[in-house]
């Protein structure tokens, strides 16, 4: 049975909106926040990021033919990366301990990376489309970005937040100009989301411009083919 439509666009849009209103909890518990230099504009950067993603999934999220596949590829591989992100945040806030490695990074990296890559590679193979797979392969690292944003919101923000003596030994901390170590905290998280849910999108865009050519690779040649040299070798 066919996934219905507005499923997913809603699945998103709460995710959106659960981290405006994080957003919001973490500022009004603590009002000095704002008292600290472009306190202001950190909050407006990441509120306004999540806001774009909204206006993306209402205007991606009506499906039309084959662009259903589209959704379907970007949900799954988006997942995917996502829930491969969110424990990678988790190692790294220290849930769970048991599980660090030097090069785990790396491979959490390298994994959600290359689920773009493949979601871009499946759909253009599959529907004979390099612009599928590019759009796939950035709609999957959206997704994938929002599910990361979320986690860490939930960790950083709340369950486990760093102290503010740890904050303090930050070389960020130190070269910001700001005093208020947990106010820095918070703001590093906010910018750390921003960066993820503007980038995210722009890597995929290589991800998925270069493994969509490899499912593609014979219409590749045919655009390459010019119609008058086409015509010259009949001729000949």
């Amino acid at each position: 049975m066919p996934m219905p439509r507005k499923i997913p666009t809603i699945a998103i849009l709460t995710l959106i909106v659960l981290n405006l209103v994080m957003i919001g909890l973490a500022v009004v518990q603590y009002p000095d926040f704002f008292s600290q230099p472009g306190a202001r504009a950190v909050v407006l950067e990441s509120s306004l990021a999540l806001i774009a993603y909204a206006v993306a999934a209402l205007c991606v999220g009506r499906p039309r033919g084959t662009d259903r596949d589209i959704i379907v590829s970007a949900i799954l591989f988006g997942l995917i990366g996502g829930t491969v992100d969110a424990l990678n945040i988790g190692t790294e806030n220290g849930l769970p301990t048991a599980i660090h490695a030097p090069a785990l990074p790396l491979a959490f990296l390298l994994t959600i990376f290359a689920s773009w890559g493949i979601a871009g590679f499946r759909t253009a193979r599959d529907l004979n489309s390099i612009r599928a797979g590019l759009l796939a392969a950035v709609s999957s690292a959206a997704i994938c970005m929002l599910i990361a944003v979320t986690a860490g919101f939930v960790i950083q923000l709340f369950a486990a937040r760093p102290e503010p003596a740890y904050i303090a030994t930050w070389d960020e901390f130190k070269r910001s100009g700001w005093t208020d170590a947990r106010a820095f905290g918070l703001a590093n998280t906010l910018d750390s989301a921003f960066t993820h849910l503007i980038f995210g999108p722009i890597v995929a865009l290589l991800f998925g411009g270069v493994a969509p050519l490899f499912a593609h690779p014979k219409s590749s040649r045919e655009t390459s083919t010019t119609p008058g040299v086409a015509a010259h070798t009949t001729a000949r």
